[in-house]
């Protein structure tokens, strides 16, 4: 290690400790969540050797704080999404398909997990953005991966990152409006501008993935954190501003062959679909399903068929196994409304807390999580997430944020200087 101070140069070799190993360990599990093949449940190496790691060190921590405390913290998040997991078990006694609920269960467990290992490293101010830095990184080496294991001239031709990863285009275009709202968060909030790098490229990812949902949330996503920004006398021109590069990437969308044939043919036929009525296959199959999810909701209202039934009952109606494309309905459909409100009562709860620390806080890091959320929650009335890993990750940041913002112990000489600004992280 290399200082320089008063004159002097200083060279070290400091020692790694033992969280140096444990954010090694999340940034690997964040990078097997985003780019790492799917080749199926036990033999994805990569990501339970970063599992392992990472909770297995945060075990260690557990243990080493407990001898010196006697005590240690289960955060809410952990209680929320363990107690839904845990219903989504308790569904299986009354599931017309109890071994369709066991599925789900394995990634369930493991966002418990997961974040419950994040709460006990990242509930700090500093710990937090540390961890926030860690997901546009991630971003990083996704697009690398997926550039690199991708033939260049399949790049154009709609769904980028399947022949990578497996994974369905909408669920990389969303990991990538994750990725372009944190790294636009640290390029345009904190200065930092080698982000604006990242955000470019992470943006040009959404566009290959040709997800619709992921474009207009990104756009929407980064509209919002820019205007959030403003101040009265520049609020014009940011304004201004942002017409014209929404503006500009529909012309280019629109425009340009190769952009045209990943994402901009879908654009034109959902605007026909909009506007005109026109014959959007997609739009118009995804409507389907959440119709039927509604007709399941309302035969069984209360406590619904029971977890990851929903793809077994839309099979035997119209021939489809599929899930509901709509994160909302699909749970009315498996747990009810009772599923619903336990679900989706800790989304609300997260977005009021972050309102009112936004309310009475000049900071910009909230800013980025009520994004997060918003534009999560946006998504899933065309995705169904809640068993994904990924989006829990997103989540548990946001009450890490609530966790942190009332925190001022864990300041060190390192803070980096954009605390100090009138318009800084926290404050």
């Amino acid at each position: 290690m290399f200082s320089f101070s008063n004159g002097i140069l200083r060279i070290g070799k400091e020692k790694p400790g033992l969280d140096f190993f444990i954010d090694t360990g999340f940034f690997l599990l964040l990078c097997s969540q985003f780019a790492t093949p799917s080749v199926g449940e036990g033999v994805n190496y990569f990501y339970y050797f970063a599992f392992f790691l990472f909770v297995g060190l945060t075990v260690v921590k557990l243990m080493l704080l407990f001898k010196s405390k006697g005590s240690f913290i289960v955060p809410s998040f952990t209680l929320w999404f363990g107690g839904f997991t845990l219903l989504s078990f308790a569904s299986s006694l009354w599931a017309d398909y109890p071994a369709n609920c066991m599925l789900v269960m394995s990634k369930m467990l493991q966002s418990t997990v997961i974040t419950f290992c994040m709460a006990q490293n990242y509930a700090t101010r500093m710990g937090l953005l540390k961890c926030v830095r860690m997901f546009s990184w991630g971003g990083v080496y996704a697009l690398a991966f997926i550039m690199i294991k991708t033939p260049f001239d399949t790049w154009f031709s709609g769904g980028f990152g399947f022949t990578a990863t497996a994974l369905n285009p909408n669920t990389i275009g969303m990991i990538f409006t994750i990725c372009v709202l944190v790294s636009f968060y640290f390029a345009f909030y904190c200065k930092e501008k080698k982000y604006y790098i990242f955000t470019l490229l992470q943006m040009f990812m959404v566009i290959l993935t040709g997800s619709r949902k992921s474009l207009i949330s990104s756009v929407v996503g980064l509209t919002v954190m820019i205007l959030m920004k403003s101040q009265r006398r520049n609020l014009i021109f940011r304004i201004i501003m942002v017409l014209v590069f929404v503006i500009v990437l529909f012309y280019l969308i629109m425009s340009v062959p190769e952009l045209y044939a990943a994402i901009g043919v879908r654009i034109e036929s959902m605007l026909n679909h909009v506007f005109s009525d026109g014959g959007d296959y997609s739009m118009s199959l995804r409507q389907s399903f959440i119709e039927h999810a509604k007709d399941m909701f309302f035969e069984k209202p209360l406590f619904g068929y029971g977890i990851n039934n929903f793809i077994v009952k839309i099979g035997q109606r119209i021939g489809v196994s599929t899930y509901a494309h709509n994160n909302y309905y699909e749970i009315l459909a498996d747990l009810g409304i009772v599923g619903f409100v336990a679900f989706y009562g800790y989304y609300f709860y997260l977005a009021i807390s972050l309102l009112k620390i936004w309310r009475k806080s000049s900071g910009s890091l909230v800013k980025l999580m009520l994004v997060w959320v918003a534009v999560i929650m946006v998504c899933e009335y065309g995705l169904v997430s809640y068993y994904q890993v990924y989006i829990h990750m997103t989540l548990c940041c946001a009450y890490l944020f609530i966790c942190a913002y009332n925190n001022e112990d864990d300041f060190r000489e390192t803070t980096p200087s954009y605390f100090k600004y009138k318009n800084g992280v926290y404050e």
